[in-house]
């Protein structure tokens, strides 16, 4: 009688606990889809890093970084310089 009390709870347990994993697997590719989305929106769709470069207007941004790399997107105007900290000419 008391042993198959314990089976009961030990199954139990087993079925609560593969039913989290489950859901816990679901949730993390939500998540990785949401981080993939934000990484996309955040960075330009086509930026032009040829060696033909447009002319930027003050304040526009003319470098993309992409880890420790920097891209410049356009040339800044006559007396200003594109700042790659901030990724904008100033």
């Amino acid at each position: 009688m008391e042993s198959s009390s314990i089976a009961a709870r030990a199954f139990l347990l087993l079925l609560l606990l593969v039913l989290r994993s489950c859901a816990r697997a679901e949730n993390e590719d939500t998540e990785l889809d949401l981080d993939t989305r934000a990484i996309r929106d955040f960075y330009p769709k086509d930026p032009n890093l040829t060696s033909e470069k447009q002319l930027c207007d003050v304040g526009e941004q003319c470098a993309i970084r992409k880890g420790s790399r920097i891209g410049k997107m356009c040339d800044c105007p006559r007396g200003a310089f594109c700042n790659f900290f901030l990724l904008k000419c100033l």
